[in-house]
This record gives structure tokens, sequence and C-alpha cells, in this order.
């Protein structure tokens, strides 16, 4: 019997440079792109990327309005780097409504093998830590997929809201700033996980 795969969350560190920027490829590659982070920093300096995402985590630098959000790499089998996961600790309306909690994506090839299930668990492990009651996804049109993860992961479907809000930040006379902007065309899936039982 084969012992199952060694997966963990690693906060970014320099030593995953090549591993992170390979992952970012296959999402070019594959016509998705890759939005998440700030991958022009990570390709001139991944030493000052990876301190941005750790002022992130710190809330250093952000907009008004913007939580902080630690960032992890899942690493398997301690070299390669198969997903991204975000998780916002502390969030206000609108962004519990709108953007959640968690985000995550999985590199391409490694789609399929249950790795974002797993990924979710792990952080859903630091939430508990912290303890959060609590987590919010949302998950944007039909993503069956995504859906199946949250739903592993003890997720259930709280509302369905059309044309929502994006929290998008922007420059404006110097200075950024926090927009709420509305999605026309869009569907937003809003999922809890209960991660202990309320009091």
């Amino acid at each position: 019997m084969n012992a199952p795969e060694k997966l963990e969350l690693i906060k970014p560190s320099i030593e995953y440079s090549a591993q992170y920027l390979a992952m970012v490829d296959e999402g070019i590659e594959t016509g998705e792109g890759y939005g998440y982070n700030n991958v022009e920093l990570a390709r001139e300096d991944f030493a000052a990327f990876v301190q941005e995402l750790e002022d992130e985590s710190q809330g250093i630098g952000l907009p008004t309005g913007l939580p902080a959000q630690q960032t992890y790499f899942l690493l398997k089998e301690g070299q390669m780097v198969v997903g991204e996961i975000r998780f916002r600790p502390a969030i206000t309306p609108p962004y519990e409504k709108y953007n959640g909690h968690i985000a995550y994506n999985i590199r391409p090839s490694q789609r399929g093998k249950g790795y974002a299930t797993r990924q979710l668990a792990l952080v859903l492990q630091e939430a508990r830590k912290l303890g959060l009651p609590f987590v919010t996804l949302t998950v944007e049109n039909d993503n069956p997929a995504s859906v199946r993860v949250i739903q592993k992961n003890g997720g259930k479907l709280l509302q369905t809201i059309e044309n929502p809000l994006k929290v998008q930040v922007r420059e404006r006379e110097g200075r950024w700033v926090v927009e709420d902007v509305k999605e026309a065309g869009v569907t937003s899936n809003l999922y809890l996980i209960e991660l202990a039982s309320p009091q």
C-alpha cells in the first residue's frame, strides 16, 4: 500500500522561487493567466515579492478597508509547489460577503488529484488555531470542482448573489484606495464552513 503524499502549507520563501514561477507559467500557458499576486515583481525580484507578501500578512502598506492576508504555498513532497492559498483571518462587510476569508488555486497539471481539498483542510486548521467560529468562501459562476472542494470540507451554501460587488484596489490622486465595483453578469455563491459549534 502506497504511503499518502506529503502535503504541507509553507509561507512564501525565496527557496521556492523556481517552483512558484513554474506554477505561474503553467497558468499563463493554459490561457488562464495568473491574477492572484504581483507576478511582475516575482519575476524581477523574488525576495522583494516574498517581503511584499509578508507585509500583506501584517497589514502593512494596504489601502484602508483591505484586510491583512496570509499567503501559503502548497508544497508536495518538499519540492513541488502545487497550489497557493490566501487566508484573511479578520474581514468586515462587505468584504466578508463578496470575497470571503479564503481563496485558492491549484497548478493546472496537478488538478483532479485532491490537492485543493487537502489544501483547504490545512488552512482550516490554521483558522481553528486562531479561534475563528467559521470561514466564508465565494465561488463565481459555474465551478463544480471548487464547490466539491468546499463541500468536502463541510461547506454549505449560504447565499447566491447576482451582479456582486468586488473589492478592487485603484490608484487615485497618488494613493491606493479600495473601491466596490459591481460585476455585471456574474453570479457569486457564498459558502460557510463552521469551525466551532455556536455558543
